[in-house]
């Protein structure tokens, strides 16, 4: 373990494991040392025949606790190239400015739009890098004049291509609905009832997903977005009662008098 760590610092990679040590102190201590805690979230996208749609719920969780009800995980990297996270928040916002970053950077270099495999190359050679410390899981989507892509990066660098993909701790369900009703050459109606099925599912199956989704479409000449979209089962459930009482409506039961001896008498 400490030849892993002085090797990593070696390399300069911007990761401190100092606490692999205060955690071996605590289990020789017998402590048991802090876990590391969950978190939870539901992508998807699919191809139909004229373009993209890729949603994400917007929940953010840490354990049991929600965080953020309306977190965005829908990115832009490029007016043609969008990203939807799953994983870490914080790392996933950072991973698309660095994107972003370097599809501006590469827009401006060759004078014409970015591909969207060199997008995917930029995240899996940085993820990669980082040996899966970085928390980020990512579908990236887009048209470019090769036509529509989609792809999934992991944490640890490697990449998927396919005509639909989701991820997340919801991924499960929202594999379940795309692989049962996916085809080919679909209508953008029939993509998008399909999109919001699977996330749907996801939200419904999955503890931390849910609250609302947000979806785009991506057209060769066009995108839409659409946030904060609640399904049923995710709207709140409004108070049946104001639960306010007048004044006095407690009875009172018992009264306790105290004898209050003065700071001055007990000087006495």
């Amino acid at each position: 373990m400490e030849d892993a760590i002085i090797s990593s610092a070696k390399i300069r990679i911007p990761f401190v494991f100092d606490n692999g040590f205060r955690n071996d102190a605590l289990l020789k201590m017998g402590f048991k040392p802090p876990e590391c805690r969950s978190t939870g979230t539901t992508i998807a996208g699919l191809i139909y025949d004229d373009g993209i749609v890729i949603g994400a719920d917007s929940r953010a969780t840490s354990g049991n606790i929600i965080g953020d009800k309306y977190c965005m995980k829908l990115h832009e990297l490029a007016k043609n190239i969008y990203m939807c996270g799953s994983g870490t928040a914080a790392d996933l916002d950072q991973l698309a400015h660095l994107l972003s970053a370097n599809m501006e950077l590469l827009k401006l270099t060759t004078e014409r739009k970015p591909r969207g495999v060199a997008a995917v190359r930029i995240a899996r050679q940085h993820l990669f890098k980082h040996m899966g410390y970085i928390g980020a899981y990512v579908i990236i989507a887009g048209i470019d004049f090769t036509g529509p892509f989609l792809y999934s990066v992991h944490a640890h660098g490697s990449s998927i291509k396919d005509n639909y993909l989701a991820d997340g701790s919801g991924s499960l369900a929202a594999y379940g609905v795309l692989e049962t009703n996916f085809r080919l050459n679909m209508t953008l109606d029939e993509a998008l009832d399909l999109l919001k099925r699977a996330l749907i599912a996801g939200m419904a199956a999955d503890v931390n997903s849910g609250n609302t989704y947000t979806f785009a479409i991506l057209k060769k000449t066009s995108v839409e977005i659409y946030t904060r979209n609640v399904p049923d089962f995710c709207e709140p459930i409004p108070k049946m009662l104001a639960y306010r009482y007048p004044p006095k409506t407690t009875k009172v039961l018992k009264q306790i008098k105290y004898d209050i001896i003065s700071s001055t008498k007990m000087m006495e």
